[in-house]
C-alpha cells in the first residue's frame, strides 16, 4: 500500500474510533493515547496577555528634540576643512571646521568701519554737550548729535552680533572663519565636506549632549485610543525605546498617527536610517496570548481547540495583534487553558470539515 493511501486509512480508522458527544455546542472529540500520537497532536498553555504588540511599523532614526543643537554656517562660502566627524565626542569650543567666505571679510570691514563711526560720533556727541552746557551752541544740535551717536552705537552692535557665531582662527587665511561645537557632546550628523558651497545658515552639524536618539514611527490609526508615552518600542535588534510623545493629528492620507519614542543608548543606530519596529500596547483584560500555529481557519473566523485530558472542543476566537510566533485573542479560554498547537489541522477533519 503507498504511504499517502496508508495515510488515509489511518485517518479514517481514527474517524471511525473517534467518540463526538454533542452535550456542549461544540462537539467533543476523544482520543486514546495511541490516536494522539498518531496525529502528533501536542498542546501548550495559553497565557494572560500583558502587552498586544503591533509588528513592522516603519520608524526612523531622529535627533532627539530636547538634547540637540544644530550648528549652523552663518556666512555663505565655501568648505575649506572638516576638523570632526560623526561619532567624534567633542567638547564645548571644539573646531569643527572652516570656511572661505567674502562675505565674512566683508561683515569685519563692516565691523570696522561701524567701530569707527561709533567712536566718532560718540567723541563729536560729548563735545556738542559740553558746548550746549557753555551756551555755545542750541540744544537742537546738541540732541541731534545725541541721536546720531546712539544710531552709529547700534549698527555697531549689529555688526558685531552678526559675526558672533564665527569664530576667525589665529592661523587662519584672510576670510576664513571656523566653526565650534556650542555643547558637550556627539556629532550625531555631518551634513557639509571639503569644497562645498554652503549658504547662509546652512545646517552643517548635528550635535546631541548625551548618547540619546529619537524615532518617529508611523503607527496604525484604529489603535489611536490606545497610544500615551511610557508604551515600549523594540527594534529589528532587540533594542528597546520608549514613546515619550503622541501626535494629535494623523499623517498624510489620514491612516497613521505619528509617535515619537526615545532610545536611550544610540548604539548602532545612525540618524536617517529607517527600520521596522514592533509598538508594545496594554492588552486587554480577557486577552490571552496562544502559538499563532494554534489557529485554524472555519470560513471567515478563526479557531482553535482547547484540551481536557484527551478531550477536546473548539472555540471560536477574535485575534486582536501578535506576530509571526505569537497571537493574542479573545474568545472563550482562558489563562492557562491548554490549546492545540500542532495537530489542530488533523482535529478539523476528525469534525467533518
Amino acid at each position: 500500500m503507498i504511504p499517502h493511501a496508508a495515510r488515509i486509512f489511518a485517518l479514517g480508522l481514527i474517524c471511525l474510533l473517534a467518540t463526538r458527544t454533542h452535550a456542549q455546542s461544540e462537539p467533543v472529540i476523544e482520543l486514546d493515547a495511541r490516536q494522539i500520537a498518531a496525529l502528533k497532536i501536542t498542546t501548550i498553555a495559553a497565557v494572560a496577555a500583558e502587552t498586544l504588540p503591533l509588528s513592522r511599523l516603519p520608524a526612523e532614526i531622529i535627533a532627539p528634540l530636547d538634547a540637540t543643537r544644530t550648528v549652523s554656517t552663518p556666512f555663505a562660502g565655501v568648505v575649506a576643512s572638516i576638523s570632526a566627524d560623526e561619532g567624534a565626542q567633542v567638547r564645548a569650543g571644539t573646531p569643527l571646521a572652516r570656511v572661505h567666505s567674502r562675505d565674512f571679510l566683508a561683515a569685519r570691514a563692516e565691523l570696522q568701519r561701524s567701530r569707527s563711526d561709533a567712536e566718532l560720533a560718540q567723541s563729536q556727541a560729548r563735545r556738542d554737550a559740553s558746548l550746549l552746557d557753555e551756551g555755545i551752541i542750541a540744544r537742537s544740535r546738541a540732541d541731534a548729535s545725541k541721536a546720531r551717536a546712539a544710531d552709529a552705537q547700534a549698527r555697531l552692535q549689529q555688526a558685531r552680533e552678526s559675526l558672533a557665531a564665527a569664530v576667525t582662527p589665529k592661523d587662519g587665511a584672510p576670510g576664513e572663519y571656523e566653526l565650534r561645537a556650542p555643547i558637550d557632546g556627539r556629532i550625531l550628523q555631518r551634513a557639509i565636506v571639503p569644497g562645498q558651497s554652503v549658504a547662509a545658515f546652512e545646517a552643517a552639524f548635528t550635535i546631541a549632549a548625551g548618547n540619546e536618539v529619537d524615532l518617529l514611527v508611523q503607527a496604525p490609526l484604529d489603535h489611536a485610543a490606545d497610544y500615551a508615552p511610557g508604551l515600549g518600542v523594540i527594534l529589528d535588534d532587540g533594542a528597546r525605546a520608549e514613546v515619550v510623545a503622541v501626535a494629535h493629528a494623523t499623517t498624510s492620507g489620514g491612516q497613521s498617527i505619528r509617535l515619537r519614542a526615545r532610545l536611550a543608548d544610540a548604539g548602532r543606530w545612525h540618524i536617517g536610517q529607517r527600520s521596522q519596529v514592533r509598538l508594545e500596547l496594554r492588552a486587554p483584560a480577557d486577552a490571552v496570548q496562544v502559538p499563532t500555529s494554534a489557529l485554524i481557519a472555519s470560513g471567515s473566523t478563526l479557531e482553535l481547540f482547547i484540551a481536557h485530558g484527551q478531550r477536546y472542543h473548539a472555540v471560536s476566537v477574535e485575534r486582536i495583534g501578535g506576530d509571526e510566533r505569537h497571537a493574542i485573542v479573545r474568545g472563550a479560554l482562558e489563562d492557562g487553558d491548554l490549546v492545540v498547537n500542532s495537530g489542530a489541522s488533523a482535529l478539523k477533519s476528525l469534525r467533518g470539515e
